[in-house]
């Protein structure tokens, strides 16, 4: 594997272990609290940032089985523009049904399922060819076409990005302490 990949993936696995660290120390009920009774809780979070890499990861399986994509400039700067977007306080609802939790799962078993996937992605990218180092590797609805290292970039900043809506909910009125 390249080591810059594997650098980023050192580091992403550093920030979701200690995420799924500090949330196995809480409550059952600060876990599973929703500010007003709606939106997602902190279980939904962890599922949602699992759904996606398993998204990422199954998208990246099918298009490593065809030929090699260019990355257009145009989706580069619609990354850039992603980037921004997940760093403001912006609220937005995901873009891609498939990545909205449908219930609430326990968080042993969403630690389980990321880690799976983790290691999935790993594994894809360390065996990329240099070939496919500049190709689309993964398409984003609003991002566009990412090689893998905008895919990495993109699940960098997705992840810290829903690391802030946690401390968001558990700022609100009536959370369990």
């Amino acid at each position: 594997m390249q080591k810059d990949f594997e650098r980023r993936l050192d580091d992403l696995d550093d920030w979701k272990d200690a995420l799924l660290g500090s949330l196995a120390i809480e409550s059952p009920e600060r876990l599973a609290f929703r500010p007003d009774g709606k939106g997602w809780c902190a279980l939904d979070v962890v599922q949602h940032l699992v759904l996606v890499e398993e998204s990422v990861v199954g998208y990246a399986r099918k298009k490593l089985q065809g030929p090699p994509q260019p990355v257009p400039a145009l989706d580069r700067a619609k990354l850039a523009l992603l980037v921004l977007i997940l760093r403001s306080p912006v609220r937005f609802r995901a873009p891609a049904p498939v990545v909205i939790p449908a219930e609430t799962f326990p968080l042993a078993e969403l630690s389980v399922r990321w880690g799976k996937v983790r290691e999935d992605l790993r594994e894809i990218l360390g065996s990329l060819p240099d070939e496919r180092r500049r190709t689309l590797l993964f398409r984003h609805p609003i991002g566009g076409a990412l090689d893998p290292q905008g895919t990495l970039d993109f699940v960098h900043e997705h992840a810290k990005h829903h690391d802030a809506q946690i401390r968001r909910t558990w700022r609100a009125a009536g959370c369990p302490k």
